[in-house]
């Protein structure tokens, strides 16, 4: 694999502000919304950090929502700015006949980090999966991508006492559960444990997948994991469309091997938390239920307290295809960053469409 360009290319990216329509608590008040990127195609799987001092955001580029097994082929984009109106483009990651997805950022104490899952079909048809990243110490020259760990799908890589962590799932006939890696420098990945396994429910296998691994002051990890109902439909399910309610888990961050549930009511997907003046903050994708009785999908961000569950700060301007945040809080601010198509066409599989990146800023009490 290859980096395309090493170069910075400044990219007209600023946009005026738009008009904030979001539904807020007294705790929180979404203060600004930016499109940060728009460029008539379809962007989306965002993910947001701070390094050096700038904002860097990262997502796929590609004719739609669609990967290699429709013979659509992402591109990986990273932007940065100083202020978080203005951006410019630091990198485009792309490979032949590769499929680049689910980009996430990771900032070490010596370099700002890249992941994202690698998809290529194989001649039989079936796709093979596996990650990549690249590595960059300055946010302008960029490494050429390091492969690693076929067969799973990582979700955001964090470090903890000096040590690289991941959730990591698969997609395979018979395996639907989740493990944690653990790696000595974010490359070398290795098994450390299985928090949720393969599991039925009401005859149906449960499939979770996007999973969310949160380090915390006291000492103790949380994992905010997606679910799905997966194989033939069971009634009851299928008008949920098939979608179960996430679930929490807490262990010693220390071991990460023994795992408590501590919450199973709020459906989400795409989890990206952070702690911040002592308080978890979760961004998500939420379902959304229409005037005709059927769901769509949309953005919110929710405290998560343990013990008492999640409240709700702010539902975000998004639905249908859209969300898959990326979060940083500063000072008495959290910042989303998420695509959406509500200014443009869905476009699933195939079908070519567009959707733009959007940046969030929130004001959260800090009493």
């Amino acid at each position: 694999m290859h980096l395309v360009s090493k170069t910075t290319r400044i990219v007209a990216l600023i946009t005026s502000l738009i008009i904030v329509v979001a539904v807020a608590t007294a705790d929180a008040q979404e203060i600004s919304l930016t499109k940060i990127h728009d460029d008539g195609t379809y962007n989306a799987f965002t993910d947001l950090a701070k390094f050096q001092g700038q904002y860097y955001c990262v997502f796929r580029s590609a004719i739609s929502h669609g990967g290699a097994s429709h013979g659509v082929m992402g591109a990986i984009v990273v932007i940065r700015s100083t202020d978080t109106k203005t951006w410019e483009e630091v990198a485009r990651f792309t490979e032949v006949d590769v499929d680049l997805r689910d980009p996430k950022l990771l900032v070490t104490p010596k370099d700002i980090r890249v992941y994202a899952v690698d998809c290529r079909q194989r001649p039989k048809g079936a796709i093979q999966y596996a990650n990549c990243a690249w590595s960059s110490t300055d946010g302008a020259t960029w490494s050429d991508a390091t492969l690693m760990a076929p067969g799973y799908i990582f979700w955001r890589p964090k470090m903890n006492d000096g040590k690289f962590y991941v959730p990591a799932y698969v997609r395979r006939p018979g395996y639907c559960g989740v493990d944690i890696l653990v790696s000595d420098d974010g490359y070398d990945w290795h098994m450390l444990s299985t928090p949720i396994p393969p599991a039925k429910v009401q005859g149906e296998t449960l499939w979770a997948n996007e999973t969310e691994i949160l380090f915390l002051e006291n000492g103790k990890a949380l994992l905010f994991a997606r679910r799905n109902y997966t194989g033939t439909p069971n009634p009851e399910l299928a008008k949920f469309g098939g979608f179960r309610a996430g679930i929490v888990l807490q262990s010693d961050a220390a071991t990460l091997t023994q795992w408590d549930v501590l919450d199973e009511s709020l459906y989400f997907h795409c989890p990206a938390a952070v702690e911040h003046d002592g308080r978890i903050f979760l961004t998500g994708r939420d379902r959304l239920k229409k005037a005709d009785g059927r769901y769509t999908e949309t953005g919110r961000l929710w405290e998560f307290v343990v013990g008492k569950g999640f409240t709700e700060l702010v539902h975000f301007k998004t639905h249908g295809d859209s969300s898959y945040m990326g979060i940083v809080a500063e000072g008495d601010e959290v910042l989303v960053s998420y695509y959406s198509t509500h200014e443009g066409v869905t476009a699933y599989f195939e079908k070519p469409g567009k959707a733009d990146v959007y940046l969030s800023r929130v004001k959260v009490s800090t009493e």
